[in-house]
């Protein structure tokens, strides 16, 4: 009958066996290199779920422009007539005397790299006109996740108010590009711009 050298004794193993127990641990030092770097992904996976503060998920600027209320008005509301035309986006509230405009609209971004995993969004739009400036803000955004059993949540994360800021910056250039015409003098908004 054959028996098997006592593993009590490291230095019975016959040679050839010696050399499994250094790729045995190379194997483990592998491990945990793929532990570490697992955990490293998932800490920094978690780094995109940083809620941002209410008053930070607003997109507010003001543009100053050299022409009067009235016709500021109606530049607006034609540029959201032709911009916010699908079944999602609803021009909601026209008030020419008191130079509102409110619109629900909507968007989409891509959550990863900039071609992955396509997300809709809407939003609301307001756009308050006074002589010669007026202001857009965006708020009250909702994200849309097909592949979630909540369908839709309020964007409350640094990553999404930072994609959904990103297709709303060229919105606002082309509003101020159809109000102004010609005239591209852009005042950012600024605290003191939010007293209005």
């Amino acid at each position: 009958m054959f028996h098997y050298p006592s593993t009590d004794n490291f230095n019975a193993l016959p040679g050839g066996n010696r050399r499994c127990i250094p790729a045995i641990g190379r194997g483990m030092k592998g491990a945990a290199s793929l532990a570490l770097v697992l955990c490293m992904c998932a800490i920094l996976g978690c780094g995109r779920l940083v809620k941002v503060p209410e008053e930070e998920r607003i997109i507010r600027r003001v543009y100053e422009v050299d022409i009067p209320k009235g016709e500021i008005y109606d530049r607006a509301i034609e540029w959201c007539a032709k911009r916010f035309s699908t079944a999602r986006d609803d021009i909601v509230v026209r008030d020419r005397e008191k130079g509102k405009i409110i619109v629900n609209g909507s968007g989409r971004y891509s959550e990863y790299f900039d071609f992955l995993v396509d997300r809709d969004f809407t939003f609301t739009m307001t756009i308050e006109i006074k002589d010669r400036r007026f202001r857009i803000t965006f708020e009250n955004f909702t994200v849309y996740y097909d592949e979630r059993e909540t369908k839709a949540s309020r964007a409350a994360y640094k990553f999404e108010i930072d994609k959904i800021r990103k297709q709303i910056e060229p919105l606002m250039s082309d509003c101020h590009a159809a109000v102004a015409g010609g005239d591209r003098e852009t005042k950012k908004g600024t605290k003191a711009d939010e007293e209005w």
